[in-house]
This record gives structure tokens, C-alpha cells and sequence, in this order.
């Protein structure tokens, strides 16, 4: 049988019009990524360390990358430490009509 190449990115797109239940679970995750992305920007625009993180947040140097991995949920006093030790606050808005991401 000849390989067939496929345009991965189109599969997944087309994947995701017509499975709303993998768009919803998609979109939840690309919102957690883009979190996790923003804060770890933010923490190397400042100059920090994940050590230095840990030591002005109390969490062990292994908490602070957990926390900067998307697929682990942090606990919310764990992330608030985080987030307090880069003097960042959070700060919950009501979301525009509808959020689209933006495809893979």
C-alpha cells in the first residue's frame, strides 16, 4: 500500500468542526496552554528563575515547574502563590460574547 500524505493540521481542523465534544475539550486545553504560556513569559520577562519563584513563594522548585506544565493542575493556593511571588494579581472578567481560538 503507497503512503498517503496527509496534511495533519487540515485533519485536525476538520476534526474539530465536526466533533463538538472534541472542540470543547480542545478549546479548554489551548485555554490552559495559553495561561501556562503567559505566566512563564511573564516570569523570564522579569528575570526569574523558577528557583527564585520557589523561594519567594514557598513552593519547592518542583511545584513551580508542575505548575508550568499544562498537563498538571495546580492546586489554586499553590497557584496564587505563584502568581503573588511574580507581584502579578488575577484578575476575573466577564468573557467576551464568544471566545473563538484560534485553529490549529
Amino acid at each position: 500500500m503507497p503512503f498517503k500524505k496527509v496534511n495533519v493540521k487540515e485533519e485536525i481542523n476538520k476534526r474539530l468542526e465536526n466533533d463538538t465534544e472534541l472542540k470543547k475539550a480542545y478549546d479548554h486545553a489551548q485555554h490552559e496552554y495559553e495561561v501556562v504560556k503567559q505566566l512563564v513569559k511573564m516570569r523570564n520577562e522579569m528575570g526569574f528563575s523558577q528557583s527564585d519563584v520557589a523561594r519567594q513563594s514557598g513552593l519547592t522548585q518542583q511545584m513551580v515547574s508542575r505548575i508550568e506544565t499544562v498537563d498538571n493542575s495546580p492546586t489554586l493556593r499553590n497557584f496564587i502563590k505563584y502568581v503573588d511571588s511574580l507581584g502579578l494579581e488575577i484578575k476575573i472578567e466577564k468573557k467576551s460574547p464568544k471566545r473563538e481560538y484560534s485553529k490549529v
